[in-house]
């Protein structure tokens, strides 16, 4: 493995930000006496901050003290929530950056643990407080819609982080950053949940398009001889894995694409695939607004190419002419051909 790849990956920076962070904290804890308490709080019922309670001694340099260490514990809270939400803010950048992200979430990602840990600290043990805090909240109503499932987790785990160092348990909040992040991670890198090539093949055999996009609810269309376009079976799959593997590459590079992206598969099938071609792109010309040949598939049993096409029609094509333009079937250059769209396919992918 190349140790400068290594280097540059985001676990290994990950990794390396939380034992720095870790390295700074016990210089702290050794240097500062009531900084350990902090860190290992004595009961799950004992004070968070210690002496910080507003005790008032009986001289000013006392109030002084006691003043200035709750301005120093809520500010090292604050900071302390900040420097917690740092991995949490950078790896969703890491995992989303293909989709977009909006950059409005990405600010609140950083400010929510900071100020949910001040909420905290001004609520802590008064109940009043806690109420009126509550009424102000219902009173400020927020309209806002989570586009991604993904995006509300990673809010659900800024407000864990901000609740935890509001309450001083810096140990606690730094396993849950840690935790999340690198399984956040993970399931990034090991694609969790991705819907690869598969065949339920219920009824003997599905369509060429249906097992190059598999999963999408919209059927693929066959237009022109329908008994020219060879039904692919299961034992099929291992001759066809190359071909699925780039239609799914062109798919995730597509992805990058913030606008226009490539929504249909079209597969035209014909004997002579350089004729088939001269005939079908200058009429994708006319009618889509970005196309590309992806691929020629040869159909062994019907003896015919598939010439492999990811398009983006114009907003006013209409699909009824453009497959008259192609004229499939009987003597043509093109026998068969099949439409399906992909974004099914490019949102489980990406």
């Amino acid at each position: 493995m190349d140790v400068q790849a290594l280097l540059k990956s985001p676990m290994v920076k990950l990794l390396g930000y939380f034992a720095l962070l870790a390295a700074v904290l016990a210089l702290v804890a050794v240097t500062v006496p009531w900084v350990p308490d902090l860190l290992v709080p004595s009961a799950p019922g004992a004070q968070a901050f210690p002496g910080a309670d507003g005790a008032v001694g009986p001289s000013a340099s006392e109030i002084m003290t006691t003043v200035s260490r709750t301005a120093l514990l809520g500010l090292l809270a604050l900071l302390a929530a900040l420097a917690f939400s740092v991995p949490v803010v950078w790896i969703y950048t890491v995992i989303m950056r293909q989709e977009g992200y909006d950059r409005s979430f990405v600010r609140l990602l950083a400010s929510l643990p900071v100020v949910v840990a001040g909420v905290v600290q001004v609520v802590r043990g008064d109940l009043a407080l806690a109420f009126a805090l509550a009424g102000i909240v219902a009173a400020v109503r927020f309209r806002t819609t989570v586009k991604d499932l993904q995006d509300a987790v990673f809010a659900f785990a800024a407000i864990a982080v901000g609740l935890a160092t509001g309450t001083g348990n810096f140990t606690l909040a730094g396993a849950i950053a840690t935790v999340f992040c690198l399984l956040a991670y993970a399931l990034w890198r090991l694609n969790v949940g991705d819907v690869g090539p598969s065949l339920t093949l219920s009824h003997g055999g599905v369509a060429l398009a249906e097992a190059l996009v598999p999963g999408e609810s919209h059927k693929a269309v066959v237009i022109g001889e329908e008994e020219v376009v060879e039904p692919v079976h299961a034992d099929d799959l291992p001759q066809l894995s190359d071909h699925i593997e780039r239609l799914a590459d062109y798919v995730r590079g597509d992805a990058l694409r913030k606008k226009k992206k490539y929504n249909t598969l079209l597969l035209v099938y014909a004997e002579d695939a350089e004729a088939a071609a001269e005939h079908v792109e200058p009429i994708l010309d006319d009618h889509a607004r970005r196309w590309v040949l992806v691929d020629e598939i040869q159909r062994n049993g019907s003896g015919l190419t598939a010439l492999e096409y990811l398009l983006r029609l114009k907003k006013k094509v209409k699909v009824g002419k453009m497959i008259d333009h192609l004229g499939c079937g009987g003597d043509q250059v093109c026998r068969a051909a099949e439409l399906k769209p992909i974004k099914g396919l490019r949102k489980r992918l990406t």
